[in-house]
């Protein structure tokens, strides 16, 4: 029987930052806080406690020992010290309902105000996109409240919110709302076929033990069930992470992991692991990707078949594990050891093979993760996107001298593990979204003196083409939006928060959404 995990430990504040100390391995890598880079077969951290992985948002700086999360606006005029808002953050359920807002700015009523905090429409620049709603963040009864769960749907979106799930369509009006017992404590990014299986409060104190099956276009639950006991703390089901992927749901919390079908809820098992063996996680979307790690420390990434067998086994190079899943169709995934030393970006082939390792050279990145404090929510990374052949990453943020802070997205070639491009705008910072194909998603973050861009660029690389411009009325609301799934499709732009801190006037949004 393996031990339990043990406490998290602090990670650095970038996981991905070079250590020139760290020995050399055959092939491109890069050596960071992580170590270096696993080329080859073997295994993982040979002590297999869940370790807190804290990757730098770049807006964001958390404090965990106070409690306070700094918003920053960047500045465009000439690298002037930021402003930030300071908010705290404890937790918990029970709201009031809110109104979702067609028009009107970051602060509610805005008469009297400059164009900053006025109704975005009174005030819309020529070439600004339009703010088609924002719906403002329900009041809880505790603060600090996590909300995961958003869905984009043909004419409407879906949010889940404390014990609710709710659709809004696309003027920003309800469509339906959905009743759970208790609060949804995890969610898939993926859906099937307008369905998604979602994990809410179960009856033990910070358990997330139930389960249910919610249809996204006719808000309807098709069913509820306990989750599976399984691991050393059996249905304990506490920091739940979630994956869906076609018929197949892969849930991994702290102590424990399980399988099951999304069209009715039962437990689905691909073989059992030796007893000195732990699942770490699960990712999906297209495909369904599990990675484990035993205690002689070896480690395993694996695909999964539609029907859960196993489709292919990938071993890592022994001493490091899998600790985040950036894409699991191509596979691409980043690599630890047990003292957080990274072990490089591999990428993975279609059959299970080692593709490329990526010539991260000495540059530091940071993609944009949930805080996931016991490794469950392996695929929950924001700002690294990937077609077949490139993957899209974000560079640390630098303090770019008189232009203020400053990323770059950086491509790399999945077949020989090579830098392809960068993109850099002085003074924004940069944040890969999805691709549309063959082309580039990016976000370029809201400064001082106006909103955010969603620019498309080529396969190529090159000069970004600019798809949205978002209004300056509403850049202090954008920028507060720090822990949000970002999505755009079909013209449209969505923030949905992560998190609702309850910071007394802060006139928090729950969800924006932008058009042409």
């Amino acid at each position: 029987m393996p031990q339990p995990p043990g406490p998290p430990t602090p990670a650095p504040g970038n996981p991905y930052a070079t250590d020139p100390n760290q020995p050399a391995f055959d092939g491109p890598y890069t050596t960071t806080p992580y170590g270096p880079p696993a080329d080859g077969a073997g295994g993982s951290g040979g002590n297999r406690k869940r370790k807190a992985i804290v990757i730098g948002t770049a807006v964001t700086v958390l404090l965990a020992a106070g409690g306070a999360v700094f918003a920053v606006l960047r500045s465009d005029d000439g690298g002037k010290k930021p402003s930030a808002a300071p908010s705290t953050a404890p937790a918990g359920p029970h709201r009031t309902h809110p109104t979702t807002e067609t028009t009107g700015g970051p602060d509610g009523d805005s008469k009297g105000r400059d164009d900053e905090e006025s109704d975005p429409d009174d005030v819309r620049r020529p070439g600004e996109a339009k703010v088609l709603y924002q719906t403002p963040a329900p009041e809880l009864t505790e603060r600090g409240v996590d909300v995961p769960g958003f869905w984009v749907r043909k004419g409407h979106v879906v949010k889940a919110v404390d014990d609710e799930v709710t659709a809004y369509k696309d003027d920003g009006s309800e469509k339906w709302s959905l009743s759970l017992p208790k609060a949804v404590c995890a969610a898939p990014d993926a859906a099937t076929d307008g369905k998604v299986v979602v994990a809410y409060a179960g009856h033990r104190k910070r358990s997330c033990g139930r389960l249910a099956l919610i249809d996204l276009d006719k808000g309807v639950k098709l069913w509820d069930r306990e989750a599976p006991e399984s691991g050393p703390f059996g249905g304990d089901h506490s920091n739940m992470g979630m994956a869906q992927s076609g018929d197949l749901v892969g849930l991994s919390w702290f102590g424990g992991s399980a399988m099951v079908r999304v069209d009715s809820g039962k437990e689905v098992s691909p073989g059992k692991l030796s007893p000195a063996c732990s699942v770490d996680g699960y990712a999906g979307g297209k495909v369904l990707l599990r990675a484990y790690s035993c205690n002689d420390g070896s480690a395993e990434l694996q695909q999964l078949t539609p029907d859960g067998k196993i489709e292919w086994t990938y071993a890592v190079r022994k001493g490091f594990k899998v600790s985040k899943i950036f894409s699991t169709s191509p596979a691409v995934v980043a690599l630890s050891n047990e003292d957080r030393k990274s072990g490089g970006v591999l990428a993975i082939s279609e059959r299970g093979a080692k593709r490329s390792s990526l010539a991260l050279g000495k540059q530091s990145y940071q993609p944009r993760c949930r805080m996931d404090l016991f490794g469950t929510d392996m695929g929950a990374c924001q700002g690294v996107a990937a077609t077949a052949d490139t993957l899209y990453l974000p560079t640390e943020l630098t303090q770019g001298g008189g232009s203020g802070p400053t990323t770059e997205i950086h491509a790399f070639d999945l077949d020989s593990g090579k830098k392809k491009w960068a993109l850099k705008v002085s003074g924004r910072m940069l944040l890969p979204l999805s691709t549309d194909g063959r082309n580039l998603i990016a976000y370029e973050e809201p400064t001082s003196s106006g909103g955010g861009l969603v620019v498309s660029v080529g396969p190529g690389g090159g000069t970004p083409r600019k798809l949205l411009q978002l209004p300056r009325a509403t850049r202090e609301t954008e920028a507060a939006l720090v822990t949000a799934t970002r999505i755009y499709r079909n013209g449209t732009f969505y923030i949905a928060s992560d998190r609702i801190t309850g910071t007394p006037g802060a006139h928090e949004k729950l969800l924006m959404a932008f058009g042409p």
